[in-house]
Formats: C-alpha cells, structure tokens, sequence
C-alpha cells in the first residue's frame, strides 16, 4: 500500500542541528535572483530553466511556486503544476522550459506535476530535500482536494534525487531514452515517477 500524504504546515521541523525550523512561503518575483542562483547551482547548462519561465510559473501558480527559509537564508525551491491525468505519459509534455499553461488545469486536474526542486548546497545533506518535497505535495493536496496523484520526471544520474522520490514510495511509471543533454554532447535518461495521494478522515500532521 502506497503512504499517505500529509496535510501542510508551514514550519516544517528539521534535524536537531538545524534551527529555526524549515519555512515554506509562496514564491514571489522579488525572489527570482535567488531562485536562478539555486539553479545555477544545481544544474547543468543543459538542465537549467529560463528567468521568464521561474516568473511565468510564480505568476500562474503561486500555490505551487515555493521557498524554503531557515530562518532568513533561503534553504531551496520547488515548483509545481497540475495536470489532467495521462495514463502513459510523453516525453514532449516535460520538455525543458515548456510554457505552464500548456497544461496547468488547477479546476479539472487531478495531477501534481512537481517541475522542479532544488536545495541550496550550503544545506546539502542534511534531509531537507524530503522535507522540501512532502511539504510541497502536501500544502498543494490541502488546497486542491481533487489531487489524486503526484508526477515527477528524474534524470537516471540524480541518485540522491531518486533517493529522496523512492523513499516517498514513488516509482518508475515510463523511461525517455536520452532525453536529458546535460552539456549539449552526453545523454541521459529520463524516468516518469508516480505516487498516488491517499487521504485519511482524521490526518496525522508532519
């Protein structure tokens, strides 16, 4: 049986060398500069998004446009749209730098498509991945309850990445044979994650 998925809070209690706690907050454009210094960082030139695309997301879908703070320093980010569920996915609808509204349906969706993620390396390490993830699953399932899944795409190389999804009971739903192209000559796979979103009548909090 797959895990529940827990409703939000917004701070999110991280290991006992980690103080304050984890912050969620809705992106907003003031924090662009830092968003794309996170990316910079923790991607290759071949996986990288765009300036517009980070605001046309913040824009369109501030729900599922998230900050991490501990304290005032900014710990990572994470993006999301919703979808209409797609039985086998196609590698075109995770194309890099794809337009949201492509597919963002938050009124008939029923699919979490989690865009991106990515943690600042000063705070690697240290479990806020998982944190940074499950918070955003489950803040956005509060606020859509029509939400029955979650869908990621995963290069075959992130192994701390895949390590973090498994561990959230996601599992490989399609492969994209060389679908990633970190530096324009090498490629990579790319592997559709799904998990369902369960729920209980009385939920256990994070």
């Amino acid at each position: 049986m797959m895990g529940i998925l827990r409703p939000p809070i917004l701070l999110i209690h991280s290991p006992c060398h980690m103080e304050p706690p984890l912050t969620l907050a809705e992106a907003t454009l003031h924090d662009l500069d830092r968003i794309m210094d996170m990316e910079a960082k923790g991607f290759a030139p071949g996986n990288t998004e765009l300036r517009e695309v980070y605001e046309l997301r913040i824009r369109t879908f501030p729900q599922g446009s998230l900050i991490a703070y501990s304290g005032s320093e900014y710990v990572g980010c994470i993006f999301s749209e919703i979808w209409k569920e797609s039985f086998l996915p196609v590698a075109e609808h995770f194309a890099l730098g794809h337009d949201i509204f492509e597919r963002h349906d938050p009124v008939f969706g029923t699919e979490l498509y989690i865009t991106s993620m990515t943690i600042s390396p000063a705070f690697r390490g240290k479990g806020l991945g998982s944190q940074l993830f499950l918070g955003c699953i489950n803040r956005v399932a509060a606020a859509y309850p029509q939400l029955t899944s979650a869908l990621l795409l995963v290069n075959e190389t992130w192994v701390q990445a895949r390590a973090i999804y498994e561990g959230a009971e996601f599992r490989e739903v399609v492969r994209f044979k060389n679908f990633f192209s970190p530096d324009g000559m090498t490629h990579e796979d790319g592997i559709v994650m799904r998990c369902p979103i369960q729920r209980k009548s009385h939920p256990t909090w994070l």
